[in-house]
This record gives C-alpha cells, sequence and structure tokens, in this order.
C-alpha cells in the first residue's frame, strides 16, 4: 500500500528556501575563479547563462526541492543528518545516473562530469538539511 501524499505537512517557505540555496550554490559553483572557468574551457560555451530560460531553471529546483521536501517527509526524517543523508541519497539516485547518461552519449569529459555532479552534491545535501530544519 502506498503511502499518502499530503502535501499540507510540507512547508513552502522552506521549500523557497531550499530552491534559494540550489540556485545560490550553482551561482556561487559557476563562478568564473571557482569552477565556472574550467566549465566553460570544457564545453567551450561563455559563464552568461541564457535569460530567457532562467524562470525555467527556477521552475526546475523549485520542483526538486519539493520533490526532495516530499521524500524527507514521507521518510520521517528528524536531524540535520537525516536530511543531509536524503539529499545526498536523492543527488546518488538521481542525479547521478542521468550525468552518467550524458557523459556516455555527450562524451563529455570526465571532469566535466565531475563539475557538474559536484555542484548538485552540495546543492541536495544543504537543501535536504533546510528541509528538515524548517519543517
Amino acid at each position: 500500500m502506498l503511502p499518502t501524499l499530503n502535501l499540507s505537512s510540507v512547508n513552502l517557505l522552506a521549500v523557497l528556501a531550499a530552491t534559494a540555496v540550489l540556485m545560490l550554490v550553482g551561482w556561487i559553483w559557476y563562478l568564473p575563479k571557482v569552477f565556472g572557468d574550467a566549465w566553460s574551457g570544457l564545453t567551450g560555451a561563455n559563464l552568461k547563462p541564457a535569460s530567457r530560460w532562467l524562470p525555467v531553471g527556477v521552475l526546475g529546483n523549485f520542483l526538486s526541492a519539493l520533490v526532495l521536501a516530499i521524500i524527507v517527509n514521507l521518510a520521517g526524517a528528524a536531524t540535520v543528518v537525516d536530511g543531509l543523508f536524503i539529499g545526498i541519497l536523492a543527488w546518488l539516485g538521481f542525479i547521478i545516473p542521468l550525468e552518467i547518461g550524458e557523459l556516455i552519449r555527450e562524451k563529455n569529459p570526465f571532469n566535466l562530469f565531475l563539475i557538474r555532479v559536484g555542484n548538485n552534491l552540495i546543492g541536495f545535501g544543504l537543501a535536504g538539511a533546510i528541509l528538515v530544519v524548517w519543517r
């Protein structure tokens, strides 16, 4: 029997905070002096985002935070470590397989794979922690 999905138990402010953290981590991660120059060198792309896609990026981060909040609630996570663990588990089960697919299909350099998954590891871990602490 499936658990009942009760969205009323999800704190929307916590989801918005986790969304902001996911975006902030990505923004910092791709600064030129952090990994932005390395990413740009590996992809041949410039660091200026396509502004027309920014709302879609915000929506994607919101959906990630919302689903992570649902998973945190379903798991009954109670501590920061629980949230961090669930965020890392979601990263391991969802982000890594998707990025491995990109690595294989696009024949991306392994360093590009590491840059891309590193950003999500930190973001998902922090988002999971926030979602447990701020219920």
